[in-house]
């Protein structure tokens, strides 16, 4: 009888059950991201466009966001707090970049509380101690990463939080791995992203992590005359495992010139101008334009 009675009892109660299952979206910080993508654990974000047209950039705004407080002495920081963690497959991440873009933001919310800067520097080394980076110069160092980071995954996850794992430019070895068929069959380009994929699916599943993704590729240039392939193609290059394990995808292309309707920020400079388009599963599709200034992201 003792033996039914503990058969019936609960596992566990409602408040268990959602506490566990319900989780709050990732936010990057990045506006038109947040917008058009609602991102959660599991989900892989690829941001996909040719070399100078931001997507460093939006890793950059990400890692930033994750890392800043959320408040501070008062001041109202608008970050996660949380660990940031990337890894760079290019060897081309600017660190002073980083610092660029936090000490921006620090100042613009100790100016917005009427605060003076004498704390900048304060805040700003706490916020690089929770910035992790890794470098990778080989597909063979990326897997061999993937493999052991998951003890150092639960330590961040332990002290202070992470929920983003930002990845720059998954087709960087991809000429390297495509010369290697027929000659090293364990590590050919089909094989490297099959496991990539693979330890990706376990490390988000384990760690309830979201994904940042960057990818070199040339989209299609706009059509002349009204014949050709539209303005936003993109065309997948990578094998299947890694285009099955994407669940949103952003494109973005460097417009030329400087919209009309954007003035100069005071005292900034306006570097650049892009546009995006987000395509996920559902087929839904979100544009937005954007420009990079000194030290963040202004919607056109």
């Amino acid at each position: 009888m003792a033996e039914y009675a503990a058969f019936l009892e609960p596992d566990e109660t409602a408040y268990d059950l959602f506490a566990r299952i319900v989780v709050d979206p990732v936010r990057t910080g990045v506006p038109f991201l947040d917008r058009a993508v609602f991102l959660r654990p599991g989900h892989v974000v690829e941001l996909v466009g040719a070399s100078g047209c931001g997507k460093s950039e939006v890793l950059v705004q990400a890692a930033a966001t994750c890392i800043l407080p959320k408040e501070v002495n008062g001041v109202v920081y608008n970050g996660r707090q949380e660990n940031s963690l990337l890894i760079d497959l290019d060897s081309k991440f600017d660190l002073l970049r980083l610092i660029q873009v936090l000490d921006f933001k620090i100042k613009t919310a100790q100016q917005a509380q009427h605060r003076s800067g004498h704390a900048d520097s304060t805040v700003l080394t706490e916020c690089l101690h929770r910035f992790h980076l890794i470098q990778c110069h080989s597909s063979f160092q990326f897997l061999a990463a993937l493999k052991v980071i998951k003890p150092t995954l639960t330590s961040l996850e332990n002290n202070g939080g992470l929920r983003l794992l930002l990845i720059d430019n998954v087709a960087a070895f991809y000429w390297l791995d495509k010369d290697c068929k027929g000659q090293q069959v364990s590590m050919n380009l089909q094989t490297v992203h099959a496991v990539v994929a693979h330890e990706l699916r376990t490390i988000m599943q384990h760690h309830k992590l979201a994904v940042l993704a960057t990818k070199h590729a040339v989209l299609a240039a706009p059509s002349q005359g009204g014949g050709g392939p539209p303005l936003w193609v993109h065309r997948e290059f990578l094998p299947q495992a890694w285009h099955e394990l994407v669940s949103h995808r952003v494109m973005l292309r460097c417009v030329q010139g400087q919209p009309s309707h954007l003035r100069k920020p005071p005292g900034k400079t306006v570097a650049y101008h892009f546009q995006a388009k987000s395509v996920d599963t559902g087929d839904t599709e979100a544009h937005a334009s954007f420009a990079v200034i000194d030290g963040a992201l202004v919607m056109c």
